[in-house]
């Protein structure tokens, strides 16, 4: 009845420990599944279109942003200023073997121009709100280099990430061939709130101009970096657990 007892406690203890480590994603729709589009679609410009800002929680930057649902990127043109009518093919990202219009994880995803003479490039951004001061947070995010059916040529790609307006660090740099992708990478970084809110912005990188290279993202969060102690109190839990397991099978073994 004690080991009992004292088993439910470590679960909870554990338990408690574990929901403190998973800390909350602070970024609105990180994984672009909010929408007001029903179809591929460039927002965040100053193209005359009824809505504009289609994807909630981010602002495009005035730039060239495509907004894709996972699966159809390479099969479904997006609805933009420069094509004629929706699905002629020009907006399509180019499909590989490794790449057929899917995210990682199956979320949708924004593909942003690398060309600085169109708009500044695509960028957009999002107010982070609920920061504590002084505290370390990770940002991470899924992105890619890929490039539109209606262009060819090898192409450069990185993504400038900035927050209060400071640039804050930028991805490798890599390089993309003639009507390829580069597979997905996963990026994490650092830092320390020194604000309880925070505009975090994206802004794709590329060359040469006019062929254009364009920069995927998706799958983004700042989540707490959890304390020392809350690591330790968890260790301790399972560790407590496994003790307990062992014990309880040495005593139903015994005769």
């Amino acid at each position: 009845m004690r080991s009992s007892l004292f088993l439910s406690s470590l679960i909870t203890l554990s338990a408690a420990a574990t929901s403190g480590a998973l800390a909350q994603n602070l970024v609105q729709n990180g994984n672009f599944n909010q929408t007001s589009y029903v179809f591929n679609n460039q927002f965040g410009t100053a193209w005359t279109q009824t809505t504009m800002q289609g994807v909630t929680g981010w602002t495009g930057n005035g730039g060239y942003d495509l907004y894709f649902f996972s699966g159809t990127a390479t099969t479904d043109s997006a609805n933009t200023q420069y094509d004629s009518g929706y699905n002629t093919g020009s907006e399509k990202l180019d499909g590989t073997a490794t790449f057929t219009g899917s995210s990682p994880n199956g979320d949708n995803f924004v593909a942003l121009d690398g060309d600085p003479s169109v708009g500044g490039g695509g960028g957009l951004s999002q107010m982070i709100n609920g920061l504590t001061v002084g505290t370390k947070y990770t940002l991470s995010f899924v992105w890619a280099a890929s490039q539109l059916q209606s262009k060819t040529g090898q192409t450069t790609e990185d993504l400038q990430v900035s927050l209060g307006g400071q640039i804050f660090a930028t991805t490798p740099t890599v390089t993309n061939p003639s009507n390829s992708f580069t597979g997905w990478f996963t990026q994490a970084y650092t830092f320390t709130a020194t604000s309880t809110q925070e505009l975090l912005s994206f802004l794709s990188q590329g060359s040469p101009s006019g062929e254009p290279p364009i920069a995927l993202l998706t799958d983004v969060s700042v989540t707490k970096v959890p304390e020392p102690g809350t690591l330790t109190v968890l260790g301790a839990g399972l560790a407590g657990l496994m003790a307990v397991r062992r014990r309880c099978k040495g005593h139903r073994r015994s005769p």
